[in-house]
């Protein structure tokens, strides 16, 4: 049934390639959302043989990596994007629920973007840092660092302590994973710095201090 949903699409998108006929446009956001949602029962039904319930598979099921196949399709086909960024970002999102970590991390990232092209910033950066830390469990040190330090762009002139702590401490653990010790030490230091405002605990307070001796005794230079 997911299948035919998404076959509709494409149907409608032959008869109106550019997108100018406003008629087929609910039409193709309702088969849509009906291919992804059925995919999703799929992939549910699929999990549910999984005794590790609610742990995000080493592989994801072939349900789940149909709805992804579509979801990078229709983020990419700039017809069917115009106008409907925001729902294309939030069919993405939720398609990352039932990816691989580096399959999530590649959704979430997508919708970021779609976010950031409908103007809804904070949207952008809070799935920026979720694509962060997929791709922190997706073993991607780099990518990891690139969506954080995206994040914390945007949260630089907001008043999210908390989150801009978080990131921070994000960022910092990071860079020390990729040798960047120097760059590392002075996000610690920054961290540190917060003390007495809140935004940070003693005991993270006490751990970040511990990195930056160990930063300091093993690498002088």
């Amino acid at each position: 049934y997911a299948s035919v949903q998404e076959m509709i699409v494409l149907c409608i998108h032959s008869l109106d390639p550019s997108g100018s006929d406003g008629r087929y446009s609910s039409d193709v956001h309702h088969s849509i959302g009906t291919a992804l949602y059925s995919y999703t029962l799929a992939s549910e039904e699929e999990k549910e043989s999984n005794a590790n319930l609610g742990v995000r598979p080493g592989k994801a099921p072939y349900a789940t990596r149909l709805a992804t196949r579509l979801c990078l399709v229709l983020s990419g086909a700039r017809s069917l994007c115009e106008g409907k960024h925001m729902e294309i970002a939030d069919f993405l999102a939720s398609a990352s629920s039932h990816e691989t970590p580096l399959g999530a991390a590649v959704l979430l990232e997508q919708s970021s973007a779609h976010y950031y092209r409908a103007g809804l910033l904070r949207k952008y950066a809070f799935h920026m840092l979720m694509a962060g830390h997929m791709f922190r469990s997706a073993m991607q040190e780099r990518h990891a660092f690139r969506c954080f330090a995206a994040s914390l762009y945007v949260y630089h002139s907001e008043r999210w302590g908390e989150l801009r702590s978080h990131l921070r401490s994000a960022l910092a653990h990071q860079l020390y994973g990729m040798g960047r010790y120097a760059l590392s030490m002075q996000f610690y230091a920054n961290l540190i710095r917060a003390i007495g405002d809140g935004r940070v605990s003693a005991r993270s307070q006490q751990q970040f201090l511990t990195n930056i001796i160990n930063i300091c005794k093993d690498h002088p230079s």
